[in-house]
């Protein structure tokens, strides 16, 4: 289990175990994130956590990632974590902070943990926190005065500040003056207190959203397996899969230099982490022809894989097993489901672990489909087209987020 002391859980960010983090831990995560990586013998998917981490970590013990003391035990495995780590629950950093250590300790042991933008990291750094719980803003308030408490004790002792690091007295002034700007901020900050903290910490350029979620692809295929958060459709294809997460990343990081406001293929319904279009109960409503379409048209892909909607009757498949949905709704504010999690294994093998019974096979090994693609559709699906982006501005137009 994750220790439940301050000064440990902050050394957590550190390599060396017995010191605490320095300033450079938090400085943005600029290196390009991965869109595709080579298949894996054990691959595991887990579904969105929601500020619940004691389920998280009976989800990362039942995929036989972590042993009793909460450290990596998983080997070669590699996992993905599909988004949603934010909302509807009280220990957002805790399980940040949980998720980077075992990252690094997995990578360490010759295997992989990636973690995926989902929507609600997108609403947070947007300044979208209606579902901030108080418990979670109140996790802010406590990372937000240690962080500001170190800063002003190093430039009382003579540290000099980083390059373009503010004060931070006079960037938390600034920041209540924001949050009282506006009616909606405003009543927003009433409702939910210190949310202006939070504002502070995952705005594009923030503590939170530079060190942590920038570091993250929103899309991200392992094999022939393609993991996004909500649905990939045509339009994002067409704008470019690689294009897609470097966008996002230049957004996160924040500065001159990245665009001022969320990309349009992350608002709206159809946005990459919001659409739904193959996760319906009732497979009937599912546009299973175009989940063929997309599949096709990126090279190697047989099976999306995809959280954000939760599945009753958990981890299941639909459109001859061409997507499989991982979201069971496990955490306490998000339906207190049970916990599961899904396991791809080399030999084809695919499989629902649950905590109290044995594995369930899902579905039957989705069909082969023909790779005859065309040049202009292989290289959009990774590098993207200027075509696309008038689509997904349309559609980011027209679908309300």
């Amino acid at each position: 289990m994750e220790s439940k002391n301050g000064l440990q859980m902050w050394a957590a960010y550190n390599r060396r175990k017995d010191s605490l983090p320095g300033d450079e831990v938090y400085q943005g995560r600029s290196e390009p994130v991965p869109t595709a990586v080579p298949a894996a013998d054990r691959l595991v998917a887990i579904g969105d956590i929601h500020g619940d981490y004691y389920k998280a970590v009976r989800a990362f013990r039942l995929a036989g990632l972590t042993d009793e003391h909460g450290r990596w035990s998983g080997g070669s495995t590699v996992a993905v974590q599909v988004g949603d780590i934010l909302d509807r629950g009280d220990h957002e950093i805790r399980i940040l902070i949980m998720l980077e250590r075992l990252a690094r300790e997995a990578e360490a042991a010759g295997g992989k943990l990636y973690l995926l933008n989902g929507n609600h990291e997108t609403m947070n750094v947007m300044g979208d926190h209606r579902y901030a719980t108080p418990g979670a803003n109140l996790e802010v308030l406590g990372f937000s005065t240690w962080r500001d408490f170190t800063a002003l004790m190093k430039r009382r002792s003579g540290c000099p500040a980083s390059e373009g690091q503010p004060d931070p007295l006079q960037e938390r002034r600034e920041a209540a003056a924001q949050a009282s700007s506006s009616s909606a901020t405003l009543q927003m900050s009433r409702l939910r207190p210190y949310n202006w903290l939070r504002s502070r910490a995952l705005q594009p350029g923030g503590e939170i959203a530079r060190r942590f979620f920038a570091a993250r692809s929103t899309v991200l295929q392992v094999g022939d397996n393609v993991f996004v958060h909500g649905g990939v459709l045509p339009a994002h294809v067409e704008y470019g899969l690689e294009r897609i997460n470097r966008e996002t990343q230049s957004w996160m990081l924040g500065g001159p230099d990245g665009p001022s406001r969320a990309p349009s293929f992350l608002r709206g319904g159809s946005a990459i982490v919001w659409a739904r279009a193959f996760s319906a109960s009732d497979e009937r409503r599912c546009d299973c022809e175009t989940l063929r379409s997309v599949l096709e048209s990126i090279p190697g892909a047989r099976r999306m894989v995809v959280g954000h909607t939760v599945q009753t009757r958990g981890i299941n498949s639909a459109c001859e097993s061409r997507v499989i949905r991982v979201d069971v709704g496990m955490s306490h504010g998000c339906g207190d489901g049970p916990v599961e999690v899904l396991e791809v294994l080399k030999d084809g093998q695919v499989r629902r672990l649950r905590e109290h019974g044995p594995p369930v096979p899902v579905g039957p090994p989705p069909p082969r489909h023909s790779q005859h693609v065309t040049q202009h559709a292989q290289g959009a699906a990774h590098g993207g087209k200027e075509a696309g982006a008038a689509s997904i501005s349309a559609a980011a137009a027209s679908t309300a987020a």
